[in-house]
């Protein structure tokens, strides 16, 4: 039906059984679509110039817009199409920014769920409600950079300049997220009022190193085992224990890309000492250490208060890997070498395009957990009181040498890489 559209027309508008289309003839492409139970719309018909493609947008409801702001927002959608601009998405919804402080983590926690760690999830829950919670209904808006110096302040008088500094980085991150400009924690660094965290080094000596493999070796301590391991393939803690006998092969460990933390799955090859330390192989789906990060805790630190261990300079499992890191470049490998071994996320062109395939990196890390593991018996033969350094070149135990591989153990090796992704390595 085409008819000049006017309030006389809106009001003879009923419900006919069937979806009706009135057109108007003062301006071509506006017009109102009927239910069939008489629901009425103001809509929009064109072409896009460019495309020939013809839309259909909703306007509004015939009761609740009035016909000439409908017949002036038909003219806008006419013009957008005329200039090759579809009107359906031109629209674009203004972000709302939060309306509180507790708000807007909570939405930035939610929209980065898939892309965060559930360990990382925690720790920003835990610094919002352990140190800002009374800002949880405070007006985003109120949020000024004297509130967080004086907070922060507070922070620093009861909690190290780590957590403190911490704490003050997540609730950054969720600020930035929001785009709120300008962002009152950078106050903090605008007017220089961060403390310096003096920087994490710890790592264990030639002679710690020694205590803890004696502990393997004579006694087959779990924990050791668990510290051991740790040491000689410089894998997290939460690796290491959440590893389940399915993902290990007589050839390759295999830590899949969920359980670490950059999701880069990482082939570890069986060295030497590494198959005495796993033990009797358990059910494909046990743990391989018989540790959950939860059980392991008391354990770990039981094991700290044993005699031999009990005064060393406080250490964590985290320190394990920076032993690793330490040792390796004392026997000469390079950074980059270290950073591949230690599959953390390298963007260097000689590590993602030269170094990135399977058995490159196989070859590579065989010959860097031998060398280790080669330092630390010397560290052993020496009962640790040698200074820490690089391993007599002819000094090789017999443990160490590697044997040809036959054919079934390298087909055996293969088939366990079968269905995995070796490109992201």
């Amino acid at each position: 039906m085409q008819t000049k559209i006017t309030q006389r027309t809106l009001a003879s508008i009923d419900g006919t059984g069937t979806r009706t289309f009135i057109w108007d003839t003062a301006l071509t492409g506006f017009g109102i679509e009927v239910s069939a139970k008489g629901k009425a719309s103001y809509v929009c018909e064109t072409r896009i110039k460019g495309t020939g493609r013809k839309v259909r947008q909703k306007i509004g409801s015939v009761d609740l817009m009035p016909l000439d702001d409908a017949r002036s927002d038909a003219r806008s959608m006419l013009l957008q199409a005329f200039k090759g601009v579809d009107p359906r998405f031109d629209k674009q919804e203004v972000e709302q920014a939060p309306k509180t402080v507790g708000q807007a983590v909570t939405d930035y926690i939610e929209a980065k769920r898939h892309k965060l760690a559930a360990s990382t999830i925690r720790d920003y829950r835990v610094t919002f409600s352990s140190c800002l919670s009374d800002w949880e209904h405070l007006p985003l808006g109120q949020l000024s950079g004297q509130m967080i110096a004086n907070r922060y302040n507070k922070l620093l008088d009861k909690l190290s300049v780590a957590y403190s500094n911490k704490v003050m980085r997540n609730l950054r991150a969720a600020l930035n997220y929001h785009g709120l400009e300008p962002n009152p924690v950078t106050f903090l660094t605008r007017k220089d009022l961060m403390a310096v965290d003096a920087p994490r080094n710890r790592f264990l000596s030639a002679h710690e190193i020694y205590i803890i493999y004696g502990y393997f070796s004579t006694y087959q301590h779990p924990v050791a085992r668990v510290v051991l391991f740790c040491i000689l393939t410089g894998v997290r803690k939460n690796e290491a224990l959440k590893l389940t006998w399915e993902n290990v092969t007589s050839q390759t460990i295999l830590f899949a890309g969920d359980i670490q933390k950059n999701h880069k799955p990482h082939h570890v090859p069986r060295v030497g000492l590494l198959d005495g330390i796993f033990g009797d192989r358990g059910e494909s789906q046990d743990l391989v250490f018989g540790y959950t990060e939860y059980s392991f805790r008391k354990p770990f630190e039981r094991f700290k208060q044993r005699p031999e261990l009990d005064g060393w300079a406080y250490w964590t499992m985290h320190d394990l890997r920076r032993t690793f890191s330490e040792h390796m470049n004392l026997i000469g490998y390079a950074a980059s070498d270290v950073s591949l071994a230690s599959n953390r996320s390298d963007n260097s062109v000689t590590v993602k395009h030269y170094l990135g395939g399977q058995l490159a990196k196989e070859n590579l890390l065989r010959r860097m957990y031998a060398d280790l593991q080669r330092q630390v018996h010397y560290y052993w033969y020496e009962r640790g009181d040698a200074e820490t350094m690089v391993a007599p070149k002819d000094y090789i135990p017999s443990i160490l040498v590697e044997p040809e591989l036959t054919e079934d153990e390298w087909r055996e090796y293969q088939e366990s890489l079968v269905g995995v992704d070796t490109s992201t390595f």
